[in-house]
Parts: structure tokens; sequence; C-alpha cells
């Protein structure tokens, strides 16, 4: 999700719907954010803060009233207020305090319109369930997929250096490197299976928690599964690559692209500037199909007047 918006244009464009190449933010944001990162790292930062942290944060550098740099501050660091004259106030690491002014502060999903919830957090149950099924894969894995075992030594009470013998051969045969060596058992000891104690993966439905897991954890930010490859026939509503695209766009990155375009737009922008001037992502790429459906879609709009012949070119 983070690389995909990373790669969409950002322009800040005039009335007439025309790039404004001349103003000094639209540089800002489609060359050089700071002297460190290029645009695409720049957008790449804000949506992977936002997904983890429900917040984005960087300080507005001016030199006079004009704009020059946009310094990224950990949102990990950061905290937010409002004081009781009704400004917000940021605390950035104990020992800076920024006004609201010098902060531009995009919001993930929100409650209070003051900070944004992180995705991470209110997803922490699911996550922490997936974290605990791919654990129990790991050790039935680690354990050669073996079952346990009972020892029934009949009516016959061994002393306690012998089970821990006992316990210490065992241990030995349960190694992976082990698994073809017969057990030697003595004394009429006979083993038994301990399933009816122990519940196995199919029972415990270990492969389709993870599973379930895996669109669970898509579901909380907003990403079709089949984007990731996981491609099962319950999560591949789609049927083409290009309706896929514009599921994603509609419902994964379009509520993110808004908040950062909008949040830009009345940070960056003066109150007379914002009338004249909007920013927004250019997310043509994503809805490019095969050249026929393209073809298709250009000879339509020609012969309806709805773009110029120098528009499809």
């Amino acid at each position: 999700k983070a690389q995909t918006i990373s790669s969409l244009p950002l322009h800040l464009r005039d009335q007439d719907n025309k790039i404004a190449h001349g103003h000094n933010i639209y540089r800002l944001l489609h060359k050089a954010p700071n002297a460190d990162m290029g645009p695409s790292e720049f957008k790449e930062v804000i949506s992977s803060s936002l997904d983890l942290w429900g917040n984005f944060y960087a300080q507005i550098v001016r030199s006079g009233s004009r704009i020059i740099s946009l310094e990224i501050l950990s949102a990990e660091e950061m905290t937010v207020e409002r004081t009781k004259s009704g400004v917000i106030r940021y605390a950035y690491k104990e020992d800076e305090v920024f006004s609201e002014a010098d902060i531009l502060h995009i919001r993930g999903f929100t409650l209070d319109g003051l900070v944004g919830l992180s995705p991470i957090q209110y997803a922490a149950q699911t996550l922490g369930a997936q974290m605990d099924a791919n654990d129990a894969a790991d050790r039935e894995f680690a354990s050669g997929l073996k079952t346990g075992l009972v020892i029934e030594s009949g009516e016959r009470i061994l002393q306690p250096e012998q089970r821990e013998r006992l316990r210490r051969n065992l241990r030995e045969y349960s190694l992976p490197e082990k698994t073809n060596e017969p057990i030697v058992l003595e004394a009429g000891q006979k083993i038994s299976n301990i399933n009816g104690l122990k519940m196995n993966p199919a029972d415990a439905q270990l492969l389709e928690s993870r599973y379930f897991g895996i669109e669970e954890i898509c579901r909380a930010f907003g990403v079709p599964p089949q984007l990731i490859g996981h491609t099962d026939k319950a999560s591949s509503w789609a049927s083409s690559l290009e309706q896929t695209n514009m599921g994603f766009l509609t419902y994964g990155l379009q509520p993110m692209l808004v908040r950062i375009e909008q949040t830009m737009q009345r940070k960056l922008l003066d109150h007379a500037e914002r009338d004249l001037y909007t920013a927004k992502f250019s997310v043509e790429g994503l809805l490019r199909s095969d050249s026929q459906s393209r073809a298709s879609f250009y000879a339509s709009m020609l012969q309806n007047g709805v773009m110029t012949r120098n528009e499809v070119r």
C-alpha cells in the first residue's frame, strides 16, 4: 500500500486543472520535500506512518512566509494535546514544542479529530492470534510433526532416576533427525498415543485459522488479499486485474489519498491560495488496462466529446 501511494504523482493544480509549475509548493511536493529524500520516499513515509501509527507528522520549515522544507518527525515520539483555550500543541521528544501552524499533521481514522487511531492497536487481537497460529505451526514442524507419547509401565513404579533417564531418552528420540530410529522399551513398558489429550493441527483448524488471519489483517489495512498473493477462492472476488485495481483504489487507497490531499491543501496554502489551488494525486496509472480496453475507452471519450485528441494523446 505504501509503495503504491509512493508511486502516484502528487500535483498542485490551479482552477483550470493545470499543473501549477511555478508555485513553490508544487516544487516542494513534486521535486524535493526536504534535503534528505525525494517525493516518492516522502509519500511512502506518509502512508507507512498512517498504517502503523494512525498519524503522520512533519515540521513545516519556513523562510519568512515561504515554506522551504517538510522535515519528518517520528509519530511514536509525538504527543498532541488541546489546551483549555482550544489551541493544539505538539510536544516532540519531551523537549520540543510546536504550534499547530508549524506541523503538517495528517490523521488516519479518527474519533476526536485530534489524533488518528493506529490500525496496529485496534487490530492487535487479530494480529496476536495470527502470531500465535504461526508459533503453533512452527512448534509442530520443529517437533518433526511427531505426536506426544505416554509410556505405560503397568503396576511397576519407577524410581526418580529411572524416570529421568527415560525422559532423556524420549527427548533424544523426539529430535527431527531421529525420526526413523526405533524406541527401546524395557520391563514391559508400552507406548500410548496422547492424541486424545492433545488436539492435532487438523482438528484445531490451524491452516484455516492462518488463512483467515491473513484476510483479517488485509481487512484492517484496506488491501485486497489477492494483491499480497493470498489467492484462495474466498478472497478472489474480482474477475480481472482492472477490477481488482479499481476496488483497491476505491476502498483502500482513496480514503487515505483524500486525507493527504485535503490536509496538505489546508496546511501548506494560505487562505487566499486555497480557493485557487488544489493538491491532487494522479491515479490514472492504476486504472490502465490492456491496450484493447484503453483503445475502446479513448474512442468512446472522443466520439462523445468528453476528451479531445490532445487529451487522449
